[in-house]
């Protein structure tokens, strides 16, 4: 391909271009921005997160002029969209509070827009626990209109200190997550965490897996409890990546039956609470066994489509 014929920096790539769905909170939309650090990818792309490969990014030569290029491609691709948008979720291949990654120029772009969206209720930022600070949460409140909640998309995982920082090599200690709240709970209840849960991460599977989906939510439960700060859950089936593959070549996809089982039980832990359950699928092509992923998608997307728009475990019954 010659230069005349590339695609433009801050057009996204076809995987990273999501379309709105129904949700908890009514229609929601992920936008992934570029990474404005000088390779372009997430700070612990190559030391941590052994399950994911989403921290590699598009490349360098993002900058908050780039990023507002793709701001404005997002704003007319989803023209007709907007005004029923409700909950708009920023991702950019890292960490969204990281100014090194995503410049406080851009991240204003995008929370001045956010504001000037009538829709919008929620606005979540995907970030690591280290730049989860008051500073930051400020910026974000600041910027926002007063009915509209922000939140922080952490990538916790599971509760187990053996899966979490041995299995997956993901530095986050409860202490750090235990800081996030504290950031946030000074402006609850407009802030909030939506805390990701991968199910059959390497080192279980079965029951076992079954098992600490379930744990991973009670902590949430009881951070909810102990900050006050909201805790919705985003459940992600654990799928084989290239840095997963490489280190648990063993290790099997998800297990979408018991992924239900888990999340029937999850649904009924948290059905006397504020929080609210996500299914999430998404991989930006980073799933190394797309055919066999389609084919299980025919069987139980449907399903979980339906329970994120009802929280109703009975549509889980397949």
């Amino acid at each position: 391909m010659n230069m005349s014929q590339q695609k433009p920096l801050h057009v996204p790539p076809p995987e990273s271009l999501f379309r709105p769905v129904m949700g908890p909170l009514g229609l929601r939309l992920a936008l992934v921005f570029g990474n404005e650090s000088p390779d372009g990818q997430c700070p612990f792309f190559g030391t941590q997160c052994l399950h994911c490969d989403i921290g590699g990014g598009e490349g360098p030569g993002f900058n908050a002029q780039v990023n507002g290029l793709r701001l404005e491609y997002f704003k007319e691709r989803f023209a007709d969209e907007w005004s029923k948008i409700s909950h708009l979720v920023v991702y950019n291949y890292g960490s969204t509070l990281n100014e090194v990654e995503f410049s406080r120029e851009t991240l204003g772009q995008i929370l001045d827009f956010i504001r000037s969206q009538p829709a919008i209720k929620r606005a979540s930022f995907d970030c690591r626990e280290y730049f989860v600070n008051d500073s930051a949460v400020d910026f974000l409140v600041a910027n926002t209109r007063a009915d509209q909640m922000v939140s922080i998309t952490l990538g916790f995982e599971s509760q187990s200190e053996e899966i979490r920082q041995g299995y997956l090599k993901k530095k986050m200690s409860r202490e750090q997550v235990e800081k996030v709240f504290m950031a946030l709970q000074k402006h609850s209840p407009r802030t909030a965490v939506e805390m990701n849960v991968l199910f059959q991460p390497p080192g279980v599977s079965g029951t076992q897996a079954v098992n600490e989906a379930a744990a991973t939510v009670d902590y949430g439960l009881e951070l909810m409890n102990r900050h006050g700060v909201r805790v919705d859950f985003n459940f992600h089936p654990y799928y084989p990546s290239i840095k997963g593959s490489e280190a648990y070549p063993d290790h099997p996809r998800a297990r979408l039956e018991d992924a239900v089982r888990a999340l029937i039980i999850i649904s009924r832990k948290i059905s006397n609470s504020d929080s609210l359950l996500f299914v999430g699928g998404n991989d930006e092509g980073h799933d190394l066994q797309p055919a066999l992923k389609q084919m299980k998608q025919l069987l139980y997307d449907p399903a979980f489509a339906a329970f994120n728009v009802s929280q109703d475990e009975k549509d889980l019954m397949i």
